[in-house]
Formats: structure tokens, C-alpha cells, sequence
């Protein structure tokens, strides 16, 4: 997967309006001295309106419990629980709902469904390398991941791409086809098979710093974690 442009990312940043993105998901806002506004933050129990959005800079902030904030990028991660490149990927595919003050936000399925990186057409194998890849660039993209790859002293650009470095970050069952259609369930059987998924569903490498394993060919042949997180089991 090619890694989304810098430029790409500081436009998104700029010309994709925060009021009309937080509107957008069903959140009031109302003016708040100066040129802010305020209102429910949707990430906690919130009584009273703690969410300001600046339209001025652009950004959004939580006063109350949750304190997060950032860019219009930052909101679609959180709001939907999708990737930093997933969240890109969202606001350049340009949904009505992402830059018109009215609307419905995309629902479970539309996101799962938009620019998947996966398919079982070339067989089992060849979603083993989807997976290597999709991780590889979920690190790429992980300040988490790559702060403890600094603090081993392996935090080197050719290194991570020689080796296919990757990290599992939660996030690959949202770019799946639903569950319940049979699509989702055929994908979702293969990475069981392939020892991706448990059959909870959840990623079995979760929180992990992911090192492709490769035969002489260089195809992926098995997936190897170390748990990067101490609260992790």
C-alpha cells in the first residue's frame, strides 16, 4: 500500500471543515464567544457541552473526561475507529456526509467496505502479504509503534521496509466485509485458518510489533508478534 502524500494529508487537514465534519455526526453546535463553538463530546458522558471546535485552526478539543482533540483526521479516527490512513482514505473518497453540514455519518458497513485491502482472489497465500503489507503500514503510521522501535534503537526507515516491520494495531477487522454477508464470513474464515484472527474474531496479534517471516523466495510464509504494551496479556 502506497503511503498517503504529506501534502495530501495537510490539505485533508485544512480544506475538509471540523463544523461541518462534528455536525455532520449528529452533534449541536453552538457559537461560543469569539468564532468557537461548543457542544456534547460524543466520547464520554456528557452533561455538559465540552467539545469545542475552532473553525478558525481547524481543530477540535474535549474539556471534560476524555481530553482528545486534534485535526479533522484525529476526529474520523476516533469517532469511527478506524487507521490514521483509513481516516484519509474516508475524506478523500469525499462522502457527503464528511463535508456537508447535513447528513448521516457512514455507517459500520460503508467503512468496512470503502478501499479494502484485502481479497481472497489470488488464495490464502497471497492474503497472508495483504496482511503483512496492511500491518506494515498501520506502523508506518503508529507513533506508538515507532517510539518503541526508537527506544530499541531500531527506528531506522530502510530497516522497517527490508524487513516488512509491521504493527497490529486493532483496526484490520474494520476494513472487512460485514459479518453477516457471506463475503465477510469467507474472509473472516480464511484469516481464522491463516492464524490472523481468533475465532472470537479479534486480531491474535493485537498490540504487537508484527515481523513478517519469509521463506528464500521472500513470500510471506508466518507472522511473528512481540507484545509492545505492558498492559497487554
Amino acid at each position: 500500500m502506497a503511503r498517503i502524500p504529506d501534502e495530501q494529508v495537510a490539505r485533508l487537514k485544512t480544506e475538509v471543515s471540523i463544523v461541518r465534519l462534528v455536525e455532520a455526526a449528529g452533534i449541536e453546535l453552538k457559537k461560543h464567544g469569539g468564532s468557537d463553538r461548543v457542544g456534547h463530546c460524543p466520547f464520554h458522558d456528557d452533561r455538559t457541552p465540552s467539545l469545542v471546535v475552532s473553525p478558525d485552526k481547524n481543530l477540535w478539543h474535549c474539556l471534560g473526561a476524555c481530553g482528545v482533540g486534534g485535526s479533522v483526521i484525529d476526529w474520523v479516527m476516533r469517532f469511527h475507529k478506524v487507521s490514521f490512513r483509513h481516516a484519509c482514505e474516508l475524506l478523500l473518497k469525499d462522502h457527503p456526509a464528511l463535508t456537508v453540514g447535513t447528513g448521516t455519518p457512514p455507517t459500520a458497513s460503508e467503512i468496512r467496505q470503502a478501499a479494502s485491502p484485502f481479497s481472497l482472489d489470488a488464495g490464502e497465500t497471497a492474503l497472508l502479504e495483504q496482511v503483512a503489507d496492511f500491518y506494515h503500514q498501520a506502523l508506518q503510521e503508529s507513533p506508538e509503534a515507532l517510539a518503541y522501535l526508537d527506544k530499541r534503537g531500531l527506528n531506522d526507515p530502510e530497516l522497517i521496509r527490508r524487513f516488512r516491520l509491521g504493527y497490529a494495531n486493532r483496526t484490520l477487522g474494520y476494513r472487512l466485509p460485514p459479518k453477516y454477508v457471506e463475503a465477510g464470513k469467507e474472509m473472516r474464515g480464511a484469516l481464522q485458518d491463516l492464524g490472523v484472527l481468533r475465532k472470537t474474531g479479534h486480531e491474535h496479534l493485537t498490540g504487537s510489533l508484527e515481523v513478517p517471516i519469509m521463506d528464500e523466495s521472500g513470500q510471506v510464509v508466518q507472522l511473528y508478534g512481540r507484545k509492545i504494551g505492558q498492559s497487554l496479556r
